[in-house]
Protein backbone atom coordinates (compact mmCIF):
# COMPACT_ATOMS: atom_id res chain seq x y z
CA UNK A 1 0.00 0.00 0.00
CA UNK A 2 1.41 3.59 -0.78
CA UNK A 3 1.36 6.42 1.07
CA UNK A 4 -0.71 8.20 -1.23
CA UNK A 5 -3.57 5.02 -0.77
CA UNK A 6 -3.08 5.25 3.04
CA UNK A 7 -3.71 9.05 3.08
CA UNK A 8 -6.59 8.20 1.13
CA UNK A 9 -7.83 5.29 3.75
CA UNK A 10 -6.40 8.19 6.34
CA UNK A 11 -9.50 10.61 4.71
CA UNK A 12 -12.06 8.29 4.80
CA UNK A 13 -11.67 7.17 8.89
CA UNK A 14 -11.74 10.59 9.86
CA UNK A 15 -15.15 11.39 7.36
CA UNK A 16 -16.68 8.23 9.10
CA UNK A 17 -15.44 8.83 12.66
CA UNK A 18 -16.35 12.41 12.36
CA UNK A 19 -20.02 11.44 11.16
CA UNK A 20 -20.75 8.74 14.11
CA UNK A 21 -19.60 5.80 11.97
CA UNK A 22 -16.79 4.88 13.72
CA UNK A 23 -18.13 0.85 13.27
CA UNK A 24 -17.88 1.22 9.54
CA UNK A 25 -14.64 2.64 9.86
CA UNK A 26 -13.95 -0.39 12.25
CA UNK A 27 -15.03 -2.55 9.56
CA UNK A 28 -13.67 -1.72 6.55
CA UNK A 29 -9.96 -0.80 8.05
CA UNK A 30 -8.93 -3.06 11.00
CA UNK A 31 -7.00 -5.94 10.03
CA UNK A 32 -8.13 -9.58 11.22
CA UNK A 33 -4.78 -9.23 13.75
CA UNK A 34 -5.11 -5.83 15.23
CA UNK A 35 -3.78 -5.01 18.06
CA UNK A 36 -5.22 -2.04 20.02
CA UNK A 37 -3.66 -0.26 22.61
CA UNK A 38 -5.43 2.57 23.64
CA UNK A 39 -5.01 4.98 26.22
CA UNK A 40 -5.45 2.61 29.63
CA UNK A 41 -2.58 1.20 28.11
CA UNK A 42 -3.76 -2.74 28.00
CA UNK A 43 -3.64 -4.20 24.67
CA UNK A 44 -6.59 -5.69 22.98
CA UNK A 45 -5.80 -8.17 19.81
CA UNK A 46 -7.96 -9.55 17.20
CA UNK A 47 -10.70 -7.46 14.96
CA UNK A 48 -14.05 -8.60 17.23
CA UNK A 49 -12.42 -7.87 20.28
CA UNK A 50 -11.15 -4.17 19.79
CA UNK A 51 -14.88 -3.53 18.18
CA UNK A 52 -16.20 -5.01 21.11
CA UNK A 53 -14.08 -2.94 22.90
CA UNK A 54 -15.06 0.41 21.32
CA UNK A 55 -18.61 -0.51 20.70
CA UNK A 56 -18.45 -0.86 24.66
CA UNK A 57 -16.70 2.53 25.25
CA UNK A 58 -19.19 4.79 22.63
CA UNK A 59 -22.52 3.05 23.91
CA UNK A 60 -20.82 4.37 27.22
CA UNK A 61 -20.44 8.15 26.28
CA UNK A 62 -22.77 10.20 28.26
CA UNK A 63 -21.80 13.77 26.40
CA UNK A 64 -19.66 15.03 23.54
CA UNK A 65 -18.16 18.44 24.00
CA UNK A 66 -15.61 18.05 21.64
CA UNK A 67 -14.78 15.68 18.83
CA UNK A 68 -12.02 17.35 16.34
CA UNK A 69 -9.66 16.02 14.14
CA UNK A 70 -6.72 18.40 14.47
CA UNK A 71 -4.01 16.71 12.51
CA UNK A 72 -2.49 14.08 9.98
CA UNK A 73 0.68 12.56 8.55
CA UNK A 74 1.68 9.50 6.51
CA UNK A 75 5.29 7.91 6.50
CA UNK A 76 5.46 4.53 4.93
CA UNK A 77 3.33 1.91 6.79
CA UNK A 78 2.62 4.58 8.98
CA UNK A 79 -0.57 6.90 9.43
CA UNK A 80 -0.63 9.36 12.53
CA UNK A 81 -3.93 10.97 13.86
CA UNK A 82 -4.32 13.68 16.11
CA UNK A 83 -7.69 14.30 17.81
CA UNK A 84 -9.05 16.64 20.41
CA UNK A 85 -11.69 15.02 22.80
CA UNK A 86 -13.89 16.59 25.60
CA UNK A 87 -16.10 13.59 26.38
CA UNK A 88 -17.88 11.89 29.39
CA UNK A 89 -17.86 8.17 29.87
CA UNK A 90 -20.14 6.34 32.41
CA UNK A 91 -17.93 4.35 34.82
CA UNK A 92 -14.84 6.30 33.77
CA UNK A 93 -15.57 10.13 34.02
CA UNK A 94 -14.33 12.77 31.43
CA UNK A 95 -11.66 12.39 28.74
CA UNK A 96 -10.64 15.55 27.91
CA UNK A 97 -7.23 15.40 26.04
CA UNK A 98 -5.71 16.06 22.77
CA UNK A 99 -4.87 12.35 21.99
CA UNK A 100 -2.18 10.82 19.00
CA UNK A 101 -3.21 7.96 17.19
CA UNK A 102 -0.50 5.99 15.50
CA UNK A 103 -1.29 3.25 13.17
CA UNK A 104 0.84 0.82 10.96
CA UNK A 105 -0.60 -1.19 8.35
CA UNK A 106 -0.70 -3.95 6.68
CA UNK A 107 -2.13 -5.64 3.55
CA UNK A 108 -4.33 -2.43 3.27
CA UNK A 109 -5.64 -2.43 6.89
CA UNK A 110 -4.67 -1.26 10.40
CA UNK A 111 -2.43 -4.09 12.02
CA UNK A 112 -1.33 -2.14 15.06
CA UNK A 113 -3.05 0.97 16.75
CA UNK A 114 -1.78 2.88 19.55
CA UNK A 115 -3.23 5.98 21.51
CA UNK A 116 -1.39 8.38 23.44
CA UNK A 117 -2.07 11.95 25.36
Amino acid sequence: MTEAQIQNSVAEIITLALSGKGIEAWEKFYHADVEKVDLDGISIKSKKSVIDANNTLTANITEVRTFAHINTFVKGNRSVITWDVDFDVKGLGTINTTEVCIQDWQDGQIIKERFFA
